[in-house]
């Protein structure tokens, strides 16, 4: 009876066990999904390491197109900059998946045959490791050994599992000089205490461990080197914990930058992290945009911007968007401010709004006029160090949605440096405040590449209309064409122009033998052209046969057309 008994506990840990893994991909995981992928679309797909990361883990590209992906117009997915963000990462590998899974519909094979989608899933897989690592700690970090304190030792003073639950949450110690209260809405939860509001701290709270090396400090020296999206190149954050020795001094982030200028083809970049520019996409502001060095998107962009972020907000139907400004040297704004291509960015999920019950109770006519109206929930205020008010909006949505296991209740621990002072280990759960059950991410995922679907049908198209051609006598002839964006956005983000990294529009006439060009420029560069701007160009050639008139950018394609002389 007793080995029965230990088996059938061993199922249920072990089933545990699985369930867990099955959440959010390991690496490896990672690895096998998106090569099943290329195998079973061979025709669509191809899978490429475009580097390793510090820890010597690939960092992966899926290109998905029907034909050549480099004369098309590329749409860049991002995801995994920041390591605590494992949602992002599903939710781009989800939406290859749907792609391909419809790959043989009219529509979706129509955008397979005009663009190019590149997808990397996983820009930050050191950091993302941790979450299947014990013990469990959110982790922006990559494998680099960096010394953060400055003390001339690496690592030297990690976090400790204290309660031996796998996790490593925070530790409160009770302390006449603590600045810490419990949260009076949510015990599982400490706030920063509010003189205002008549607190007296209580706690000093800190991550979960010991103070290794006797600093006052504790657990400002663990794993996880540094912070990849904050080793950018814009704004980046010199001599700030976690950005690095220098700018790109990280390979996760060199490798997809290079990518980046390699594939000339990307038109647009949408990177899934804790920022959001789509919602509350940015507003020209000519005092930031006008400087020598732009820190603003610039008017026309601004105004491409907004066109896309009501594109997302009506095909995704998502509201309640999350505030989530950009940081300093982060990729999208790399992607937009250095390398020239239009960057969006967005969590993909929130913590959604939690209505408040309706009020079902009938109500006199006299009575409803004097009621005051239902107060709104104040808006989210961080509140400094500890949990913040998102923190309980979370906790509320999470207990509404039955979803267990997302704090760990508060336990003493003994620590021989606080003998005589209480001490306790609780909080919330390392990945869940970013990151919801893996189920809820389907539904997501089908609303971008709803998104992602519309953003490619508005595309730029360059074209070339109005041919005429015109004997104008002495074996010569006058050849006028017209080039047009027919496309609903710029054929690139006018900061492109200001870079030397993007191709400008060309239209360019090639000649054969025995003919030359009178007049006109056999070759024709010109900067960004908006939706549905034109653009006239005339030649007078001497000769005879067939000319060729070429006209495009990396980001468009290229439109080839012949044309016979008079």
């Amino acid at each position: 009876m007793t080995k029965r008994i230990i088996a059938a506990i061993l199922v249920i840990a072990t089933s545990h066990q699985v369930a867990i893994a099955q959440t959010y991909n390991s690496h490896a995981q990672l690895t096998t999904r998106l090569k099943t992928l290329t195998a079973k679309y061979a025709a669509l797909t191809s899978v490429k390491s475009i580097g390793k990361s510090a820890g010597g883990r690939d960092i992966w590209a899926l290109t998905i197109s029907k034909g050549d992906a480099a004369q098309k117009t590329g749409i860049l997915v991002v995801a995994g900059v920041d390591g605590t963000h494992l949602a992002g990462t599903e939710i781009a590998v989800r939406m290859a998946e749907k792609m391909l899974g419809t790959s043989n519909e009219d529509s979706v094979a129509k955008l397979l045959t005009t663009n190019a989608f590149y997808f990397v899933p996983s820009v930050n897989p050191d950091a993302q490791a941790q979450f299947g690592a014990t013990p469990r700690f959110e982790r922006n970090g990559n494998d680099s050994p960096t010394d953060d304190d400055r003390d001339g030792r690496t690592n030297e003073d990690p976090a400790e599992d204290l309660n031996g639950d796998g996790l490593i949450s925070q530790l409160r110690i009770e302390d006449p000089t603590g600045t810490f209260v419990v949260s009076k809405d949510d015990p599982r939860l400490m706030l920063k205490a509010d003189p205002t509001k008549g607190e007296v701290g209580k706690y000093i709270v800190v991550t979960e461990g010991f103070d290794n090396d006797k600093d006052g400090q504790f657990n400002e020296d663990g794993l996880g080197g540094v912070h990849i999206d904050k080793n950018f190149s814009f704004d980046y954050p010199i001599f700030v914990a976690g950005s690095g020795e220098h700018a790109a001094s990280e390979p996760e982030v060199r490798a997809l930058m290079d990518f980046v200028f390699q594939n000339k083809n990307i038109h647009s970049v949408l990177t899934f992290g804790p920022a959001n520019n789509l919602s509350d996409a940015p507003k020209y502001d000519p005092t930031r945009a006008l400087k020598k060095i732009p820190t603003g998107a610039l008017a026309k962009d601004a105004s491409a911007g907004e066109q896309v972020g009501k594109l997302y907000t009506d095909k995704t139907g998502l509201k309640d968007t999350p505030a989530l400004p950009q940081t300093r040297g982060n990729f999208a704004q790399t992607a937009y401010f250095h390398a020239g291509r239009f960057s969006f960015t967005t969590p993909g999920w929130w913590v959604p709004k939690v209505e408040a019950p309706k009020d079902t109770t009938k109500k006199t006519p006299d009575a409803a006029k004097s009621m005051v109206a239902p107060a709104r929930a104040a808006p989210a205020t961080p509140r400094t160090a500890g949990t913040t008010d998102d923190d309980l909006k979370f906790l509320k949505w999470a207990d509404g949605q039955k979803i267990t296991d997302v704090a760990v209740k508060w336990v003493d621990v003994k620590m021989a440096d606080y003998p005589n002072q209480k001490t306790e280990v609780g909080g919330i759960v390392p990945f869940v405040r970013l990151n919801p059950p893996v189920a809820m991410l389907a539904e997501i995922a089908d609303k971008h590449v709803a998104f992602l679907s519309a953003l490619a049908n508005q595309m730029p198209d360059v074209q070339i209309v109005n041919l005429k051609t015109e004997a104008v006598g002495g074996g010569i002839t006058r050849l006028s064409v017209t080039v047009i964006n027919k496309g609903l956005l710029p054929t690139y983000a006018d900061m492109g122009d200001r870079i030397t990294f993007v191709e400008k529009v060309k239209v360019e006439l090639k000649t054969g033998v025995n003919q030359q060009i009178v007049a006109g420029k056999r070759l024709n560069l010109r900067p960004a052209m908006g939706a549905g701007e034109s653009q006239e160009f005339t030649w007078l050639i001497s000769g005879a046969g067939k000319v060729t008139l070429e006209a495009g950018c990396a980001t468009t394609g290229r439109k080839i057309v012949e044309v016979t002389l008079k």
